[in-house]
């Protein structure tokens, strides 16, 4: 292990020494740091997506897997200038060479657009760039789902609707492991996505892979009325 190596993981440990004794209460750069957590002790996520009911799970399992093929080094830095963004002094000695030493020294690369898909778009809610997109929308990405599947799971009922009535997305469509809009709207508690999805005609009967549908899955008495209301 070189210098850069050693210092990387003395920063990296203390980063996580740190976040170990602080509340944070955004859930998305707790997923963030989960994320980098594991790339930097594991590598890439080898894990299966855990079912859809298991919702705290996939959340994680999607903070990890998103990673990519990002090397653990790269993953130490994300988590370190992640920490450092939440509090500056975490580490009074951090201004003694950390950009320096380390070729990292970014949080993370970001994709640029050129290397975007449509899912990404979606993820980000970029309706505009969307509407660029001409290919096929009922395709699932490498994460296993279609953009309808990111849409709902965001809860963006303005791309939804785009995908739906301007790009032709299968209501219905399933990602690879079953799952329907639907399934992630109800996993969600997006009341607003069920009733469009219902509205359009979305089938609550769909099982995924483990044999449970959107129906089933349903423990909201509001949301398990809005899917029957139509059935």
């Amino acid at each position: 292990m070189d210098f850069n190596s050693k210092y990387l993981a003395t920063q990296f440990d203390k980063a996580v020494s740190f976040i170990t004794g602080t509340n944070i209460s955004d859930v998305d750069v707790q997923l963030k740091l989960y994320g980098f957590y594991k790339q930097a002790l594991e590598g890439k996520c080898n894990l299966p997506k855990p079912p859809i009911y298991d919702l705290k799970g996939r959340k994680k399992w999607y903070a990890w897997s998103e990673m990519g093929l990002m090397s653990k080094e790269e993953a130490m830095a994300g988590y370190i200038n992640l920490v450092i963004s939440i509090n500056p002094k975490f580490d009074e000695e951090k201004s003694t060479g950390w950009v320096t030493v380390s070729t990292f020294a970014n949080d993370e690369q970001p994709l640029s657009e050129n290397e975007k898909t449509i899912s990404d778009w979606v993820k980000d809610g970029d309706l505009e760039k969307i509407k660029t997109f001409s290919g096929n929308v009922n395709v699932n990405d490498a994460m296993g789902m279609a953009p309808i599947h990111w849409a709902s799971d965001r809860g963006d009922l303005d791309i939804l609707k785009f995908l739906i009535e301007d790009r032709s997305a299968d209501i219905n469509f399933q990602d690879d492991t079953g799952q329907t809009a639907l399934h992630y709207a109800v996993s969600c508690s997006h009341e607003a996505i069920c009733e469009y999805l219902i509205g359009k005609g979305a089938r609550i009967n769909i099982q995924d892979e483990d044999g449970i549908t959107a129906l089933e899955m349903c423990s909201d008495e509001k949301l398990k009325s809005i899917l029957v209301s139509r059935n």
